[in-house]
């Protein structure tokens, strides 16, 4: 479970199957972010050494790897990324209650 900015646990169920994929996928891409310079030197080597790149470019390929595990093996970055989507689900609901509220007054 991961917590949002009041501290309060948010159940991972309140994610849909395709919306925790999404979440995976925003893993992935801000791994990638986070990474670009090792993932640059990685390819830069690769296309430098051509097929002998594996033996060549071990010590790039073991930072790119040390540098893309530490942000997809803590928990911590994928449950910030299941928490936007969570945010963003939250707004969505009570922007549209505001609107169904100011749609439907209700007398007293």
């Amino acid at each position: 479970m991961s917590t949002n900015d009041n501290g309060s646990r948010l159940p991972v169920w309140a994610l849909t199957p395709t919306e925790e994929l999404e979440a995976r996928h925003n893993l992935k891409d801000f791994t990638h972010q986070q990474c670009a310079d090792v993932v640059a030197d990685m390819m830069n080597c690769a296309k430098e050494h051509g097929l002998k790149a594996f033996p060549a470019c071990n010590k790039q390929k073991e930072a790119m790897s040390r540098c893309l595990l530490f942000y997809q093996k803590d928990p911590k970055y994928l449950d910030a990324e299941r928490d936007k989507i969570i945010r963003k689900k939250i707004q969505k609901l009570e922007l549209d209650m505001k609107k169904s509220n100011s749609a439907n007054p209700t007398v007293n």
